[in-house]
């Protein structure tokens, strides 16, 4: 078997500054590091091939990245390197990758499961569709199973387990337990865009930022304003909580539309929200991006559209009517009953084809990510990933803020193609108030479905840690936490989380690991109890609008700050968020 690792060089953890002067990030003299998630790329290719090469697009810096990997026991490497390349998307990035991938040849793909700078997940399954092959994101065990392999996938729900034949293209969001090294090789070879195509033309749509159909039009720091508040007691804590609360209470969303935005209206077009459920039911994050379709719709002069991919989908179609879709288009076939990849994938891309829909927002869920990036790369259509903001510009454009490293860092995107595509974060927007509402539904034939080519062999709801985007509270805990203090954050309504750390150590289970290396979180209330001052983690809770540490050891991005008993301590700050007044 022969395995190409997709590597990447990122600025080190805690080494990010933004220049005000120049409004971008700064480069000269900030420490690099081979991404942390492609090292567990690597070191499972070590375990699976045969032969293992690892490829890198970038200027020449990142050849440190594959030195590396080299170190880890990669046999060759591959420098992708032209100024023809640079300011690529993820769309152009994956091409130029895909392309070198067919010329170089390769049994498996294996990429990190995002890159820690840009907060992108979207690379490996738009490599996957650039090559035809298929995918699996978020992987947490590979072993080899005959002539394939099978796949164990991280979910927001617990863990799938598939099985795949070769050629395939694997992200992974995990170290293998056993990672043993070897020395390496010491190969680099430099390809450029004439060593991909013998036909390179200027401006050549194929590479770069001419072949990408997103543009940054500005980066921005958005690294929110804390408190700073070192408490002496849980009670003033809790005062002090109540307040923060008060002030940033989040901004209800609304029933009534906006005018068009164009000053001469001409066309109208309907923005439409891609819903995931639960046992029947919409996920939070499906409600709060229809919500915001009916402000985007309003702006563009027309309609909030649900569509519901699944089987049995009555309740969930009178769900989507209450909370402001104005049409709800279902594909409702007992294939689609459980979750699969390939499917939704599918349905999303023929729906885009067929209906072309203006604007399509995409839940930036372990689903959402999966799905709504290999619908984008089949039609080589622009996506912003990981959102955290949405709006509509005059031209009727859809423009979207994109963060980086957790949040601090924004870029403002604008798409070029259409349908504009955007997966957006939970709990960026809120839920309208439920009222009977008129809604036109309209059921989609779309044809057979495809036999998947990555089977689905068990599936394990073991975790639900989707709550973690559901619950007004989240509780996140460091290695050092007492059994009875896990007992006591289980007994409330908050949902639990774990750093790095406590959830290798076994405390917490994986799926809810909150940070940098971890997801992304972002509730009303943020408690952290024993997670220290250590950056990664509490990067993972920039979103959060209150934010408290309970500890001795704290980061300055903190509102509130108090030391004691945890076990006293929690229940007194968690009726903060019920008595905000």
């Amino acid at each position: 078997m022969k395995a190409i690792c997709l590597v990447k060089q990122v600025p080190a953890l805690g080494s990010i500054e933004f220049d005000e002067e120049t409004k971008s990030l700064k480069r000269e003299g900030v420490p690099l590091e081979l991404n942390e998630y492609d090292r567990y790329a690597v070191q499972y290719a070590r375990q699976l091939a045969d032969e293992v090469v690892v490829m890198t697009m970038g200027p020449p810096q990142a050849e440190e990245a594959l030195r590396e990997a080299l170190g880890l026991g990669a046999d060759r490497a591959i420098h992708l390197s032209d100024r023809v390349f640079a300011l690529a998307d993820t769309i152009g990035t994956s091409r130029t990758l895909a392309l070198a991938i067919r010329k170089e040849g390769a049994d498996l793909v294996l990429c990190g499961r995002k890159a820690l700078d840009s907060e992108t997940w979207q690379v490996p399954s738009q490599v996957a569709a650039f090559l035809g092959w298929p995918h699996s994101i978020s992987s947490s065990a590979l072993e080899r199973s005959g002539d394939g392999l099978r796949l164990t996938r991280e979910t927001d729900f617990g863990h799938d387990v598939y099985e795949a034949e070769l050629p395939l293209v694997v992200s992974v969001g995990r170290p293998p337990e056993d990672a043993p090294t070897r020395s390496g090789g010491d190969e680099i070879v430099v390809w450029q865009a004439t060593d991909l195509v013998d036909d390179l033309r200027p401006n050549d749509k194929r590479f770069g930022q001419t072949g990408s159909p997103t543009r940054v039009l500005a980066v921005r720091d958005a690294r929110p304003e804390r408190a700073g508040i070192r408490a002496e007691s849980a009670q003033e804590a809790a005062s002090r909580v109540r307040e923060l609360l008060a002030d940033r209470a989040p901004e209800e969303s609304s029933w009534d539309k906006p005018e068009h935005i164009a000053d001469e209206p001409g066309a109208s077009y309907d923005c439409w929200t891609v819903c995931e459920l639960v046992d029947g039911r919409h996920r939070r994050v499906s409600l709060e991006l229809i919500a915001r379709s009916r402000n985007l719709a309003g702006k563009l002069g027309g309609r909030a559209v649900a569509l519901l991919i699944g089987h049995d989908l009555d309740g969930a179609m009178q769900e989507a009517a209450r909370h402001g879709a104005e049409v709800v288009y279902t594909v409702d076939d007992p294939a689609l009953a459980d979750y699969h990849p390939e499917l939704w994938a599918e349905v999303l891309r023929r729906v885009l084809a067929e209906h072309l829909p203006r604007v399509v927002l995409v839940p930036a869920t372990g689903r959402g990510r999966d799905y709504g990036p290999r619908a984008a790369g089949d039609l080589e259509l622009g996506m912003t990933a990981d959102c955290v903001g949405v709006d509509i510009a005059k031209a009727g454009r859809l423009l979207q803020q994109k963060p980086a490293y957790g949040g601090n860092i924004v870029s403002v995107i604008l798409g070029a193609t259409t349908p504009q595509l955007a997966t957006v974060l939970p709990r960026m927007y809120e839920p309208l108030q439920p009222r009977d509402f008129d809604t036109e539904i309209r059921r989609l034939d779309l044809g057979a479905l495809p036999e998947p080519k990555v089977r689905l062999v068990e599936r394990k709801r073991d975790c639900a840690s989707y709550e973690l985007d559901e619950k007004d509270v989240v509780v996140g805990v460091g290695p050092t936490v007492q059994p009875d203090v896990l007992a006591a954050i289980e007994a409330t309504d908050a949902a639990l989380a774990g750093t790095r750390e406590a959830c290798a150590a076994g405390l917490v289970e994986p799926t809810r690991q909150v940070g940098l290396l971890g997801r992304p979180v972002a509730p009303r209330l943020y408690v952290g109890i024993g997670v220290g001052d250590d950056l990664e983690p509490w990067g993972g809770v920039v979103k959060a609008r209150v934010i408290v540490s309970v500890g001795e050891e704290t980061p300055d991005e903190v509102d509130v700050s108090v030391s004691g008993d945890a076990r006293e301590l929690l229940p007194i700050l968690l009726d903060s968020i019920r008595s905000p007044g």
